[in-house]
């Protein structure tokens, strides 16, 4: 009996476990609104807005858990302090640790932008910031602008912008800034809780965010010409011209670096043949372009008097001007094409010879066809100004407007209005992004500003029209644009 009873007793603690497990499986909830709010703030210690602020640490406590999201790029403290708060999250709070000795009668914003995030969902809250002062009121002033890439007219963000005391040229290149702000993605900035003063104003686009304006070869920057007079009232809609300063990509030939001479090491390894090859679109060569030879090795010397070009089937030879570019690599043959007609471009196996001493393997051969004037199309653009443009241009008649057709961030064709108009024919078809380029010395071309330099000059302005518009063979496109 007692073994039978015992092993009733087992058989239901079996049952018992099995049932007790089923009912430990928790089933979540189906469906529900996703969480898109981000978290909210119960408290801080010290509260915000405090005056005769002077704690170490500063605690944020949320109505949920929150994590930080690169922090240490996000958050901007103004004016600048040596030392960057060092800044926590554990559970609901975040703890902000001041590592600095703040100056007296100040105001002071610690702006976290979207770096606190609640864990589910990472909501973020946007522009989230704390602000205190040292002294007996809270300075209120504001300054608000825009940050424009000069030569594209379009808005650049993600840029620094700052606020100097100092007025001296050099600042921006020595001493960090006394405010700073860096440009939202729609190119927007805004400086909060100012105090009175006389400022300079600088933006710059850099990649190492030192907040100071060192490579002139690599580094965007803009500058107002004159002082900011921040008194009693606000001053909105700054634009900020972004442009690089040095062109890189116009080395002088003294820059270039001397050709070097092949080592005899370099001439006992297997060299690779000279060869050439032309650049078309389809073995057609555009009307309105040279005709681009690219050579497989630099070239040592070439003769141009051993290339023969023809035209027409009867082969009929005709005169034609090159160049050979610095690299030594690239020749363009310049010549008046005659739409849709063949051409044969011989080339003479001793016509040129490459830094190893080597020529064609034998005479080359290049037979091609230039293109129809249906295969393009045309353009035709009215310029009216807008009231505000005419106010700004203050009867300057000597502004040129150039009109830009972009594509794949390359001016493609340009050309100056005439009585307020442009036409333009040859274009290949696409998709083109126009601008209108306010030329202010004529030249037919942007021209960057100048910082470092005598006189310093501003940028000239271009104006980029969103909307692209598809231009396509045997067709035209007609369009008024209003500046």
């Amino acid at each position: 009996m007692n073994q039978c009873f015992r092993g009733w007793i087992c058989f239901l603690i079996v049952i018992i476990s099995i049932s007790l497990t089923r009912c430990a499986n928790i089933v979540p909830p189906g469906g529900g609104p996703r969480d898109t709010l981000p978290p909210l703030l119960l408290q801080v210690d010290p509260p915000d807005s405090s005056l005769h602020f002077n704690s170490t640490k500063v605690r944020f406590y949320f109505d949920e858990y929150v994590e930080l999201d690169n922090i240490f790029d996000k958050m901007i403290v103004s004016p600048t302090l040596k030392r960057v708060p060092t800044v926590t999250s554990k559970l609901r709070t975040v703890t902000m640790e001041i590592k600095d000795t703040l100056a007296p009668n100040t105001t002071y914003t610690f702006n976290f932008s979207d770096a606190v995030k609640d864990v589910n969902e990472r909501n973020p809250i946007i522009d989230f910031a704390y602000v205190v002062s040292t002294g007996d009121y809270l300075d209120s002033l504001q300054i608000k602008g825009r940050t424009i890439n000069a030569e594209t007219g379009r808005i650049d963000s993600n840029v620094s912008v700052m606020l100097y005391r100092n007025h001296t040229d050099s600042v921006v290149s020595k001493e960090k800034p006394v405010y700073y702000a860096r440009s939202k993605g729609n190119g927007s900035f805004w400086f909060k809780n100012l105090a009175p003063g006389d400022y300079k104003i600088f933006a710059i686009k850099e990649e190492d965010r030192d907040l100071q304006y060192t490579q002139p070869a690599t580094e965007s920057i803009a500058f107002v010409d004159s002082l900011i007079h921040l008194r009693e009232e606000n001053i909105n809609d700054i634009p900020m011209m972004l442009f690089i300063e040095e062109d890189s990509t116009m080395r002088r030939p003294e820059d270039e670096a001397p050709q070097e001479e092949p080592s005899e090491d370099d001439k006992k390894k297997k060299k690779p043949r000279l060869q050439v090859g032309p650049v078309l679109d389809n073995n057609q060569q555009d009307l309105d372009t040279p005709l681009v030879l690219n050579f497989t090795i630099p070239l040592h010397t070439l003769d141009s008097t051993q290339l023969h070009l023809a035209e027409d089937t009867v082969l009929r030879q005709v005169p034609f001007t090159s160049h050979l570019d610095s690299t030594r690599s690239k020749l363009t043959l310049h010549y008046k094409w005659k739409e849709g007609t063949p051409y044969r471009l011989i080339i003479d196996k001793t016509a040129a010879t490459d830094t190893f001493n080597q020529q064609l393997t034998k005479a080359d051969t290049i037979s091609f066809s230039s293109k129809k004037l249906s295969d393009y199309g045309k353009v035709l653009f009215r310029l009216k100004l807008s009231d505000s443009t005419t106010r700004a241009l203050k009867g300057d008649t000597s502004i040129r407007f150039v009109v830009q057709l972009v594509k794949d961030k390359e001016v493609k064709y340009s050309g100056t209005m005439v009585n307020g108009s442009w036409s333009k024919g040859l274009i290949i078809p696409g998709e083109y992004e126009i601008r209108v380029l306010l030329d202010e010395n004529g030249n037919g071309k942007w021209d960057r500003g100048v910082y470092y330099g005598s006189p310093k000059r501003q940028p000239e302005k271009v104006v980029s029209f969103p909307e692209k518009k598809n231009i396509k063979a045997n067709w035209g496109v007609r369009e008024d644009l209003t500046l």
